[in-house]
């Protein structure tokens, strides 16, 4: 029988033998909190904590990896706060919170979690009723009129797509990678997930394109856990810029609609992290927020995980007071989402959340990350993703913030990743850069104890 669970999910022991609430709430591809009573309980917890920490995790987490990844970082923090921070120098009450969303179309009965008291009948994740590439299809196909997709799941079972069908299998595709603006909106206006309109309907060919020059996989194997695309090394992709390259040439004839529909998932995904952090998140987080006037609030995302916690912080109007630190792991959104604005581009989407933090926003970034340096331009190549709202000047138009730093920002500091017990200084600006490839090898190697070290130093400071 399926659980039931009304307030934290688990009591989590730390140093000294205290404990502190774990909860996980659930959100549904809207950004609708699926359950209200956990969260409910959540915020009264919340008035009496000194410390709340906020986890969100990336693509491709069912309910057992989210949890169990959780978990594993909190371990990690806790060994650093028993060997650096015992006992504290100031009272210290924790409160724990994951953040749950539909983040995979690939989702198991089993693999769905407790029902958390409050959520009634929550909706099915998407694609929960099996394992294969026909769920993202499914998703893929919402949008479409019968005929449209009759006709894309027709050309979907095909191996391969010769040059007219690839076009109209992007033609298909097309509409649903438009995506929604995310510049976020002014003083008192609402957030907004409407699509940013025909101009940012990638064009069918530019799509082909893309497709055709990203590295290729077996269309069968999940993409790991923890990240949004598959994080094994593998060949550097050609260079997209040139049309004419023999790599992107002479594939056109060739397209593999599985690698294509994994490709656009990746997407649809993207703007729902940035959909369920701007909504249902938000309200969360001004909860929390407004619950205590003195409680020091924590965020900490990994891969699109960092887009669900800057779309909370930083969309739609101020929160009641500023959270007291960021944390990004391996962050897989646009390189320029903090950049300055210049007289060719507007400020990044994520900027307002610079001056929502009171200590500076920590960023790590790796060269090790795979998917962040090799493939993620590839995939977020449309209008809407150049700079979580603009991005040029980038080792790539699309770089990733995980893969090469924040770029274009003038208050920005950049260091080494260090190792307890030498203490990170926070500086003067509103961004610490950490370069990670020593203790970052992979997009999802983020629960270690140099990751845990990063957020002590934050909880310390």
């Amino acid at each position: 029988m399926t659980a039931v669970i009304n307030g934290p999910m688990k009591m989590v022991s730390g140093p000294g033998g205290e404990s502190a609430p774990y909860y996980m709430i659930r959100f549904d591809k809207r950004g609708v909190c699926t359950s209200p009573s956990s969260l409910g309980h959540l915020l009264k917890a919340s008035g009496d904590a000194t410390d709340v920490f906020l986890f969100s995790h990336g693509w491709n987490n069912d309910w057992a990896s989210a949890t169990r990844h959780y978990e594993r970082f909190i371990r990690e923090f806790t060994r650093a706060h028993a060997a650096h921070w015992n006992p504290p120098d100031r009272d210290f009450r924790a409160v724990l919170v994951g953040v749950h969303w539909p983040s995979t179309s690939l989702v198991k009965d089993s693999e769905r979690g407790p029902e958390i008291a409050g959520a009634g009948e929550t909706p099915a994740e998407d694609g929960a009723e099996g394992v294969s590439s026909g769920a993202q299809l499914d998703l893929l196909a919402e949008g479409l009129g019968p005929e449209q997709a009759s006709r894309l799941y027709e050309l979907a079972e095909r191996p391969e797509l010769s040059g007219g069908e690839a076009l109209e299998f992007a033609a298909l595709l097309a509409p649903a990678l438009a995506g929604s603006d995310d510049e976020i909106p002014g003083p008192g206006e609402a957030s907004s997930d409407a699509s940013a309109g025909d101009s940012d309907v990638p064009d069918p060919a530019e799509l082909v394109r893309l497709w055709s020059s990203m590295p290729s996989d077996d269309g069968d194997r999940p993409a790991s856990r923890g990240g949004f695309v598959d994080d094994a090394p593998g060949q550097p992709a050609p260079d997209s810029s040139d049309p004419a390259t023999p790599e992107t040439a002479g594939l056109l004839d060739r397209l593999n609609p599985r690698n294509v529909i994994r490709a656009t998932t990746v997407l649809l995904m993207k703007d729902r992290a940035g959909r369920v952090g701007g909504a249902g998140v938000r309200a969360m987080l001004h909860g929390i927020l407004s619950a205590s006037a003195n409680s020091r609030v924590h965020l900490i995302g990994h891969s699109y995980g960092c887009k669900v916690v800057l779309s909370a912080l930083a969309n739609g109007s101020a929160p009641p007071r500023p959270v007291e630190s960021v944390l990004l792991l391996q962050p897989a959104t646009s390189a320029k989402c903090f950049a300055d604005a210049d007289d060719r581009s507007p400020a990044g989407g994520y900027r307002p959340a610079l001056e929502r933090s009171r200590q500076p926003i920590i960023t790590t970034f790796s060269s090790h990350d795979v998917p962040l340096t090799k493939l993620f331009h590839f995939a977020a190549r449309r209008a809407s993703d150049k700079r979580e709202a603009v991005i040029a000047g980038a080792p790539s138009e699309y770089a990733a913030l995980g893969g090469f730093g924040p770029q274009d920002v003038a208050s920005m500091t950049t260091v080494e990743a260090l190792d307890a017990p030498e203490r990170y200084v926070l500086p003067s600006t509103r961004l610490l850069a950490v370069r990670s490839d020593r203790v970052i090898a992979d997009h999802g190697d983020v629960t270690n104890p140099a990751t845990a070290w990063a957020l002590l130093c934050q909880v310390m400071e």
